[in-house]
């Protein structure tokens, strides 16, 4: 089983002619038109690989987006999974917070698929630690190593990816945790689990052409 595990593409920036407008509820804005091609290459990335497994996506609308440019380029369908939601850092940031429903959710995309469980109330406006996030999916990657048959790609952000990524660390390299950093977008990590885990790679950029490494509006080179 390989559990390939990746932060959503760039964010559309906030400004007049973006994500502030209406049509975009508060907090959850789309991805930027690099980001749409960030995630497009990651998939030709799988595609290539042969990649046929399960796509986890969080419920929010930038990693929907990624994760659906992915299904389109593997022709496979996104499930949205609470778990590998965007960190809470202060209570406040969730004040005007818009989540979309169930029924949003499955409108978004002809690639998603909303398993019948799925909560609308799929957030929370409880501040979150790093160390509470890692707990927070943890339950849920364990579950997947227990329950899957097949490969896993997970979408989400810098914080749960960040907690995906140590957990499965924790349970054979802790040495190799890290300070958490929210990572490039659409990077690849990727581990292999059988009876031990294997990390095979981590945040790896070679799908990507260099000006198109970003932190969301950091860019990893700097323009002359």
């Amino acid at each position: 089983m390989l559990i390939h595990v990746t932060r959503h593409g760039q964010v559309l920036p906030a400004g007049a002619d973006s994500w502030s407008q209406p049509d975009y509820p508060p907090g959850d804005p789309p991805l930027s038109e690099m980001g749409m091609h960030q995630a497009h290459l990651l998939g030709e990335r799988l595609a290539q690989t042969g990649f046929r497994g399960q796509i986890l996506s969080s419920p929010y609308r930038r990693t929907l987006q990624t994760a659906c440019q992915i299904a389109a380029a593997c022709d496979l369908t996104v499930q949205p999974a609470a778990p590998m939601r965007e960190i809470v850092k202060k209570v406040e940031q969730m004040t005007n917070f818009v989540g979309m429903t169930t029924v949003q959710i499955g409108q978004l995309h002809p690639y998603i698929s909303v398993p019948a469980d799925f909560a609308d109330q799929w957030w929370s406006g409880h501040a979150e630690s790093d160390t509470q996030v890692e707990a927070r999916v943890a339950p849920f990657v364990d579950d997947l190593l227990e329950t899957v048959d097949g490969d896993v790609l997970l979408v989400g952000h810098g914080a749960s990816t960040g907690g995906v990524i140590d957990h499965l660390l924790r349970k054979f390299a802790p040495e190799q945790i890290t300070e958490p950093t929210p990572g490039w977008n659409c990077a690849l990590s990727t581990f292999r689990c059988t009876e031990h885990i294997e990390l095979l790679q981590r945040m790896d950029t070679e799908h990507l052409p260099e000006d198109h490494v970003t932190s969301n509006a950091q860019p990893r080179i700097t323009p002359r």
